[in-house]
């Protein structure tokens, strides 16, 4: 536009002062050494304009050449860029589909770098489905140094170390990990198990109340409990079931009051055989109402006279007598005590309320210590039905 401008004003001025200066004697003299060019200021005035007028022309020749090619280079780049998305797409699309081969193939021909790291946790994918775990490993440490898929490139070898029974090497990988990235839901369930899987009892215990947000109510049940086991085994087969039994009784009472700790503590007392401690400790921690942590173990106590358990489980029925859980319990106590009048009424009324399978099948057996050898085939044969 301003170009255009100029020229307009040239050629104004040359329209108004033309007809002036053509009648005018005026020259111009260029003397340059030995060489010299004379000619009018009319002449002169016409050059400027033709030199303006071949420069413009000269410029919008050089900027369609300069477009020309440059449109041609991102021509080139965008074709490789088209067929790079093709092939990411095809490829994802595959994955979703289970077509693992067809994915890998695709994928391999994204090249790196080309998605911010996606593409080579997608292809990591496909090859770990392929059964080429150390290509896979390869393509998540290439992922790591994309800062878009560093952590999810990481998480992924972590999970790798710990399916490959490594969990001290998955530990060292979260410990190079910033302490926003290890307070991860993910990260934090992955190092749970990492921990739990080496046997670091000890440690997982102490990191645990510091993991209670990352965690879920039932995982961190869960985990406090294999904490807890995990520590009263290590300590019963280093020292003896005494020790296990003082060492109780020195924890702090917070401690004992958990259902998680009292549940561990009291499968360790049956694992070594002292069901009498195990149900004076299951009555003890069950005052008043059953607890779903405690209340199933009452099923692994092989005593011959569980009075106190029977008392206590006929007591909660009497609040809640269509419990079928109960029922099976206290049919289960029974059972192993050789009551087996209490047990069949037991078993009997909980089979009516649920039909559970493991409880038609103690029946049976029942049935075959009373010697009702029909009765207790068609038990059998009602479990298979089920």
């Amino acid at each position: 536009m301003i170009t255009l401008l100029i020229l307009l004003v040239l050629l104004v001025i040359g329209l108004v002062a033309g007809p002036y200066l053509i009648g005018q004697k005026g020259y111009v003299l260029i003397a340059i050494d030995n060489w010299t060019v004379e000619m009018s200021v009319v002449s002169l005035m016409l050059l400027v304009l033709a030199s303006i007028v071949s420069f413009l022309i000269l410029e919008w020749v050089v900027k369609k050449l300069w477009y020309a090619v440059s449109g041609s280079q991102k021509w080139f780049t965008g074709w490789s860029d088209r067929k790079h998305n093709k092939a990411f797409t095809q490829g994802l699309v595959a994955l979703d589909e289970a077509n693992y081969v067809e994915a890998d193939k695709q994928l391999s021909a994204v090249g790196d770098g080309k998605f911010a790291g996606v593409e080579l946790l997608a292809a990591a994918q496909a090859a770990n489905n392929l059964g080429n775990p150390d290509k896979a490993v390869s393509l998540w440490e290439k992922a790591q140094k994309e800062k878009a898929s560093r952590l999810a490139a990481t998480i992924h070898l972590i999970e790798h170390h710990i399916k490959q029974a490594q969990p001290n090497d998955a530990i060292t990988l979260i410990k190079q990990l910033s302490e926003k990235e290890q307070k991860n839901k993910r990260i934090v369930a992955l190092w749970v198990q990492a921990l739990a899987n080496s046997g670091q009892w000890q440690t997982l215990k102490d990191s645990l109340s510091g993991w209670k947000k990352q965690l879920s109510t039932d995982d961190y049940q869960y985990w406090m409990k294999q904490t807890a086991q995990g520590f009263y085994a290590e300590l019963t087969s280093r020292e003896g079931a005494n020790p296990l039994k003082q060492y109780w009784q020195s924890l702090p009472r917070k401690t004992r009051n958990d259902p998680a700790q009292q549940s561990a503590y009291i499968e360790q007392l049956i694992g070594q055989g002292m069901f009498a401690d195990a149900e004076e400790s299951l009555l003890a921690f069950q005052p008043k109402q059953s607890h779903p942590l405690l209340t199933p173990l009452f099923r692994q106590l092989h005593l011959t006279n569980p009075t106190a358990s029977i008392k206590r489980l006929e007591e909660w029925l009497k609040k809640d007598n269509e419990n079928a859980e109960l029922l099976s319990i206290l049919g289960e106590v029974a059972f192993n005590a050789k009551d087996w009048d209490l047990a069949e009424r037991a078993l009997a009324k909980a089979i009516r309320l649920t039909s559970d399978n493991k409880d038609i099948l103690l029946l049976a057996r029942i049935k075959e210590q009373q010697q009702e050898p029909s009765q207790a085939l068609a038990l059998y044969k009602q479990s298979l039905q089920i």
